[in-house]
């Protein structure tokens, strides 16, 4: 590989976005390093899908959405903070992400479900087994794959590599990347061009010490390799590092009934909740919450409502949702995480201060009232139509955790990251995904993930092609 090769510093969606637009449009060589020993990060991971406006499977399904409506959504979520050039950018080009994965990988994304915060169903998944996280990784990482085998001289993947360092030259532009290798030795790449996809920090307790120590003691659906590194090496570059304190709790992590004190969980997607699931106090048995507004407001509510010993709530889903999220919900109960239960058998499993009449009547009253009483506006009926003391439902106990790192290195709408001023910290020098900040501000919308990595993955592969010419 030459000098000429653009080092991208981690495998998830975001460094994989970037080195197959690299590769597939420009025929730029690449180099992919990522500290782990498999390919995927946390974006393999993710549950509900992609977000998109004005989308041709949206059009197809008659749902009326704009990327001007989608900006809108995300300013609110973001509370006054982050950068609104970037979310424009992400709401403007969410159609182009999700075509791309479309029609350059075959990805079918048919499928929507409208997530807390949203005013329209946005939120693309694909028909079939495999969850959207890991289908868009899958594919994207087969392809680099089969061009790592086919054409070395294209792509090199490189693992089990801990980058450590960035080295400039004398005019502060991009001139290497020192890592250290399986056997422990430091190496260092040569490049003029690097994209930092290395992740958030959600799993390190020294960075959510310093920046949200509240959340010290949450758990996490994080893996181990997501501690912050490239934070840390950017911000010593001279990197603004911003809405470091916004770190995202998601108000649904499932509780192991086998290890209920377990310090990760898994995440229980939040296409649960957008297809029709409520949320349930077990000290009442009754709904406390409109289950779809932002995550934050939802995770407020469970830790100032529901009991503080484990702070847990109960999902509960109907056989609507079952009949069109079977595969996600029978892994869950494969796992434990969900029961398939009557009424009845609820009220005495969960020790509910209900009977099971009573129950039936909080969700008949979801079902049918003119009128949701907590103020949701989407209400999808998925329990039946005469819910009895025999109805079947799935619950699982939910727990809210550490989820997402919403702050990190300010980049330009180029995907450049850059200084306290606001300029190019050194030419050659981008970053995408969860790693940069600005994008989500104060709270990031369900979806809007997997869309960030795309996005600007794509956008730092492209600033780079346009540089080199």
């Amino acid at each position: 590989m030459s000098k000429d090769s653009v080092v991208v510093i981690g495998s998830g969606l975001a460094g994989l976005a970037a080195s197959n637009q690299l590769v597939n449009k420009y025929n730029i060589p690449v180099i992919l390093v990522d500290k782990a020993s498999s390919i995927g990060g946390n974006s393999i991971k993710a549950s509900s899908g992609i977000n998109g406006a004005h989308t041709g499977t949206q059009d197809a399904q008659g749902v009326k959405d704009t990327p001007e409506l989608f900006f809108e959504d995300t300013v609110k979520s973001a509370k006054s903070k982050g950068d609104q050039q970037l979310m424009n950018k992400l709401a403007t080009q969410s159609h182009l992400a999700v075509e791309w994965l479309q029609q350059e990988f075959d990805l079918k994304l048919d499928l929507l479900a409208q997530l807390g915060g949203h005013s329209a169903a946005r939120t693309h998944r694909s028909s079939g087994k495999l969850p959207p996280g890991f289908e868009i990784v899958s594919a994207l990482s087969n392809n680099l794959k089969k061009l790592a085998e086919t054409k070395p001289e294209l792509v090199k993947i490189q693992l089990d590599s801990k980058v450590t360092d960035i080295k400039t030259d004398s005019q502060g532009a991009v001139s290497g990347v020192e890592y250290v290798n399986k056997e422990g030795a430091t190496e260092i790449i040569k490049t003029s061009h690097v994209v930092f996809c290395s992740g958030g920090f959600s799993f390190s307790k020294e960075m959510l010490q310093k920046y949200a120590p509240q959340l010290v003691d949450l758990p996490t659906t994080n893996g181990a390799q997501t501690t912050g590194d490239g934070q840390k090496i950017l911000e010593k570059l001279g990197a603004d590092l911003i809405d470091m304190t916004q770190v995202q709790v998601h108000p649904t992590g499932f509780i192991d009934p086998t290890d209920r004190t377990a310090g990760w969980k898994f995440l229980c997607a939040e296409a649960m909740r957008g297809l029709g699931g409520i949320l349930l106090n077990p000290t009442t048995g009754k709904r406390f919450v409109n289950e779809l507004t932002t995550r934050d407001v939802v995770t407020e509510a469970i830790q100032r409502e529901c009991p503080q010993d484990e702070n847990r709530a109960l999902l509960v889903l109907g056989q609507g949702i079952y009949d069109v999220l079977k595969n996600n919900i029978d892994f869950y109960m494969f796992k434990k995480l969900i029961q398939k239960v009557t009424l009845r058998e609820a009220v005495e499993k969960f020790h509910l201060p209900i009977s099971a009449g009573e129950f039936a009547g909080e969700l008949t009253a979801y079902s049918t009232d003119a009128e949701d009483k907590f103020g949701r506006t989407l209400v999808i009926k998925n329990f039946g139509d005469a819910i009895t003391e025999d109805t079947t439902v799935f619950i699982g106990e939910v727990t809210p955790v550490v989820h997402f790192t919403m702050g990190g290195a300010k980049i330009n709408t180029n995907a450049e990251v850059v200084d306290k001023q606001g300029n190019t910290l050194a030419k050659g020098l981008y970053a995408a995904g969860e790693v940069s900040g600005g994008v989500h501000g104060a709270n990031r919308l369900g979806g809007s993930s997997l869309l960030e990595c795309v996005v600007f993955g794509r956008t730092a592969a492209d600033s780079i092609a346009a540089a080199l010419n």
